[in-house]
């Protein structure tokens, strides 16, 4: 340990000499760094920081001004502290090098008898250097240990627990939002560590004050978690050490784990592309390439495609980072739901899965459980996101599955445009607007929505009134005028005059089936657009 002043003056060879503390007593716990020796008045370009000095005095015997400026200059290089040795060149300090001392925080102490100088710096950089080399032995044998963690790829938990046995004290490993991801409670009962974290550690982790120690997990703005310390009873030079070697430790291991994980993804995906495009026929293939990537075999298994809503402000970059998180978090909750799939980005704004099922009676409700997982996942993160899911029939084997991920893509993307908060969609939910999907660059289809619904649209752009959405109101309520009434917050003789402009802007009456029905096949054509 690097002794302080105060420890320096009680060292024998210094207690030798008799000392007293002229002034700055509240600053004798400060570290020596080094011992320097010399009578000259001006140490500028001497010094580096943290030396007590050691002086016979022959500047007291100057004037206040001088005296006051030398402390001054001490103070500027950084020095501990100052011994003065009486008798030589000065028998007693002046009477107000106390108070100046007191104020400029600068531990001034004099020694009534003479002793050997090259004694204190012999034993105090003794002390200094053995310890520099315990702090040196104690790196290597921090690095060496965490080195092993990483040939051995061992978990957070064993990393964490690692370092609290080296500190002896307990460590704590939190997400951004003061979750406990792992934790090791050394000689602290789990309770007392854990009760109320998340608002104790936002009390206690404060950069700049004491408190508990807390070291950043993550590379630069990917930072992703904290390495706590919850207590202040530690070497915290040793401690800031060894939880930034954790912290290094946990990062590698995250980012080997993003690599298998990401290879695992790539082989995922060219199973699934080779199935789609007939390159693999023969299901016992299929099935044990899909085994050794980790799914199980299954009774029967159901394709499923996730399609996901583009921002037009978004570059072409976030939004493949947008479906990456989406093909985590359900990889994710496949495994939370205890099933095992492949799966991958098959194309732009989809992804594409096939989810190995216990049993085909158990499909429908096993697809609805793990969109409603889906939706929790992604909630936490993406809340805005926009998705909705397309499945059809699950088949025995994974070739006939694959054959219906074209159809689940379809009836995905019919989903994101079905009103509702419905996120699993299957052929028969699509119904008609599934048709307008696939006919939706037919410019026939095109055509026939302009014709029906054309001036009532450029209506609403030149006067900014909102009759496109009475109508939708009106439709989807069945031609009832009431419910219209009440879903657009309009009086019903307001709602009567709107419709009559509708009726008189498209030529058309809203008094038949078959007007309506053509009026709201034209909306869900313009909604595919």
């Amino acid at each position: 340990m690097i002794p302080s002043v105060r420890d320096v003056l009680a060292m024998p060879v210094m207690a030798a000499g008799n000392p007293y503390v002229v002034g700055g007593a509240a600053r004798l716990d400060r570290p020596v760094r080094w011992v320097h020796v010399s009578d000259a008045s001006d140490l500028t370009g001497l010094l580096q920081g943290g030396e007590l000095v050691l002086t016979t005095g022959p500047v007291f015997a100057a004037d206040r001004d001088q005296v006051t400026g030398y402390l001054r200059t001490l103070v500027d290089l950084g020095v501990v502290g100052l011994i003065v040795e009486l008798g030589t060149r000065v028998s007693s300090l002046p009477a107000y090098v106390g108070a100046l001392a007191d104020e400029l925080g600068l531990p001034v102490v004099a020694l009534r008898e003479r002793i050997r100088y090259v004694d204190v710096t012999e034993q105090v950089h003794r002390l200094i250097v053995a310890d520099r080399y315990q702090e040196l032995q104690f790196a290597q044998s921090t690095h060496e240990t965490f080195t092993a963690l990483n040939i051995t790829r061992a978990s957070p938990r064993d990393i964490v627990t690692k370092a609290s046995e080296i500190l002896d004290a307990p460590l704590v490993l939190e997400d951004l939002n003061r979750h406990v991801l792992a934790f090791c409670r050394a000689s602290s009962p789990a309770t007392t560590l854990l009760e109320g974290w998340a608002e104790r550690s936002r009390r206690n982790v404060t950069v700049g004050r004491s408190g508990w120690l807390a070291v950043p997990v993550g590379l630069g703005n990917q930072q992703w978690g904290r390495l706590v310390l919850p207590t202040g009873a530690v070497d915290r030079g040793r401690a800031r050490m060894v939880l930034e070697r954790a912290a290094q430790s946990l990062q590698l291991q995250r980012m080997l784990a993003e690599d298998r994980d990401a290879l695992l993804v790539q082989a995922a995906g060219g199973l699934l592309d080779d199935l789609v495009s007939g390159r693999v026929s023969d299901d016992a293939e299929a099935k044990a390439r899909a085994g050794a990537l980790g799914m199980t075999a299954s009774a029967c298994y159901a394709p499923l495609v996730i399609a996901v809503a583009s921002e037009p402000s978004q570059d072409v970059l976030a939004q493949g980072a947008v479906y990456r998180h989406v093909l985590a978090a359900a990889r994710q909750q496949v495994s939370a739901a205890g099933l095992t799939a492949i799966g991958s980005v098959r194309r732009e704004g989809t992804v594409a899965l096939i989810i190995g099922c216990r049993s085909e009676a158990t499909v429908d409700r096993t697809l609805t459980a793990f969109c409603a997982g889906l939706q929790d996942r992604l909630g936490v993160r993406v809340a805005a996101l926009d998705w909705a899911a397309g499945t059809c029939s699950a088949a025995a084997g994974l070739v006939a599955a694959a054959e219906g991920l074209d159809e689940a893509e379809h009836v995905a993307e019919v989903g994101l445009a079905m009103p509702g908060p419905q996120r699993l969609y299957r052929s028969r939910d699509v119904r008609l607007r599934g048709l307008f999907a696939l006919l939706r660059a037919d410019p026939h289809v095109q055509s026939f929505a302009d014709t029906e619904l054309g001036r009532l649209v450029d209506h609403d752009a030149r006067t900014g009134e909102s009759l496109v959405t009475v109508l939708r109101a009106y439709l989807d309520s069945g031609g009832s005028k009431s419910e219209a009434a009440a879903v657009t917050g309009l009086s019903r003789p307001t709602l009567y005059t709107r419709l009559a402009t509708i009726e008189r802007l498209l030529g058309v009456s809203l008094e038949t089936a078959e007007s309506r029905t053509s009026l709201h096949a034209a909306l869900m054509i313009l909604d595919r657009r």
